[in-house]
């Protein structure tokens, strides 16, 4: 036990030199802004019919190692909760379900409801990264949100800590919070609004602040504004329904990790939110967004960790039991670094999102011919088509061509009877049959280091979930939006026991086969 104190007593140690050190003055979203650093990738990357066989996939698990000793301390880790966990502020929300098939049910309408909103966010976006919509919300819209991701993540803010529960979206950068005073803030959120008046280590920016001019003329941060002499930040969400506005501020952000220590940053611009609209945000304090933009946490921790953050989900089937793992840090840290390939990012200047060059699929081991080679290819006059990595929503979707082969090469291999479902467009009766013996599918993506593919791999877990008890299985992947940029996007069902890492630094996407249970 003296040895764990110790030896616990040193990591606090050594973590408070380290963010010392590389919090010196305080100076580095200044110097990161200032530098007018790209965070996108130089081009975006040609996707080609054919490649070289000898390509690169993660490789197998058997042998894995545990962490450097000497990269502990490079990592962050901490926990994060699936929305329906009894341990998320969702899951006590006046919308949530228990059962494994209202679960489901629930999940492919909040995800069908952001598909259209990604298409019809990217169709209005303009290139200095504001967006606008208006068009009139549905009733799933209204009823689900469009920016209801499944993650949750706890964190404080403030001098003493003030802790919350925040939405975690790849599709966003601002981190905000419901705030005091506050003119209309979240119902039914976890706790009370932060309080300034609480801390001593809260500031306001204000317009003359460099902080505040520098990111009003940023061409990736938008929202960002002067009025009455304070910096303010405006959100819109969705369709325009859901928006959140305040005061960009200055805060000390703590984040607990696994092992029970806690690392403290100061100086995290963030936006105190006094007017959130609609009922998107039920349930929780505020979004963590992990866009591309400087202004995203990755990008202002870029000083203390590597512009580098990664997850690891654990399957859709035990997350109302296990808690997944969120990280922040060198994949040098992490127990899978050396079995991780990398994808590059796509650039897309206008967008917060991680988009992806998918070269094609395979079902079974076998390259589906009729998925043309353009297939997921950006127009780059409309910017339409391409696809794209999100954590937020549960299913997958792929464009017109590519689900139709996928899900005819699936019904010619699964000869099982097939169940008509509302939701659904392809179910399955295993009443005699096992999931387990359904094949796999295979994403093609162009690999970091430009020679061949590199495959992310779908276990039928990724991609079939029972629906109805105790032998009816849907497909987890649906068709894309029929309206709009038809922007294919990967899911975090398809992600489940993968560790995804997100590296800005190099500008590309990484993955390794996992058991997320247990990292």
């Amino acid at each position: 036990m003296a040895c764990n104190l110790r030896a616990r007593s040193v990591l606090l140690m050594l973590e408070v030199v380290i963010i010392l050190q590389a919090c010196h003055s305080c100076m580095g979203l200044r110097q990161v802004l200032s530098a007018g650093q790209s965070l996108s990738h130089a081009g975006s990357s040609t996707l080609h019919n054919s490649w070289p066989e000898s390509t690169r996939s993660p490789d197998d698990q058997s042998d894995v190692s545990t962490e450097d000793s000497s990269a502990v301390l490079k990592v962050l880790r901490t926990p994060l909760i699936h929305r329906d966990h009894p341990d998320s502020p969702l899951s006590k929300a006046a919308y949530n379900t228990s059962s494994y098939s209202e679960r489901l049910a629930a999940a492919v309408k909040r995800s069908l409801a952001r598909r259209d909103y990604f298409s019809r966010r990217l169709m209005s976006s303009t290139f200095d990264g504001g967006f606008e919509s208006h068009v009139i919300p549905d009733e799933a819209y209204l009823q689900y949100g469009t920016l209801l991701t499944e993650y949750t993540m706890a964190l404080s803010i403030g001098t003493p800590p003030q802790r919350f529960f925040v939405l975690i979206d790849t599709g966003s950068d601002l981190l905000w919070l419901n705030c005091k005073p506050c003119n209309q803030c979240i119902s039914h959120s976890f706790g009370s609004p932060f309080d300034p008046s609480l801390s001593s280590s809260y500031r306001n920016t204000s317009c003359t602040d460099n902080f505040c001019k520098v990111l009003i003329d940023h061409p990736r941060v938008a929202g960002v504004s002067c009025e009455d002499s304070q910096c303010k930040y405006f959100v819109p969400y969705g369709v325009g329904a859901d928006t959140s506005r305040g005061n960009v501020a200055s805060e000390t952000l703590t984040v607990t990790n696994i092992d029970g220590w806690s690392t403290s940053i100061p100086n995290v611009l963030f936006g105190c939110g006094r007017n959130q609209s609609h009922n998107s945000f039920l349930g929780a304090d505020g979004i963590l967004g992990l866009g591309r933009s400087p202004i995203s946490l990755p990008g202002q921790l870029r000083n203390i960790y590597p512009e580098i953050f990664s997850y690891c989900l654990v399957p859709f089937s035990s997350s109302t039991t296990n808690t997944s793992t969120f990280f922040f840090g060198s994949p040098q840290g992490f127990k899978l670094h050396r079995h991780l390939v990398y994808t590059p990012i796509v650039n897309q200047t206008f967008s917060p999102h991680y988009y992806v060059g998918l070269r094609g699929i395979s079902v079974n081991g076998t390259l589906l011919k009729n998925i043309p080679p353009d297939t997921f290819h950006i127009n780059k006059t409309t910017y339409a088509g391409g696809v794209l990595l999100d954590s937020g929503g549960a299913f997958t979707f792929l464009n017109a061509v590519a689900y139709t082969a996928v899900s005819q090469e699936l019904q010619k291999l699964i000869t099982l009877p097939q169940v008509n479902q509302t939701i659904f467009p392809l179910c399955f009766d295993l009443a005699n049959a096992s999931i387990h013996e359904f094949p796999t599918i295979t994403f093609h993506f162009i690999d970091a280091s430009g020679n061949g593919t590199v495959h992310f791999v779908l276990a039928p877990e990724n991609y079939i979930s029972l629906y109805l008890e105790p032998f009816f299985y849907c497909l987890t992947i649906l068709p894309g939006a029929e309206f709009g940029l038809s922007v294919s996007i990967i899911g975090n069902l398809a992600q489940a026991n993968h560790q995804m890492v997100f590296d800005q630094v190099n500008h590309q996407i990484g993955w390794a086969s996992a058991d997320c249970s247990k990292l």
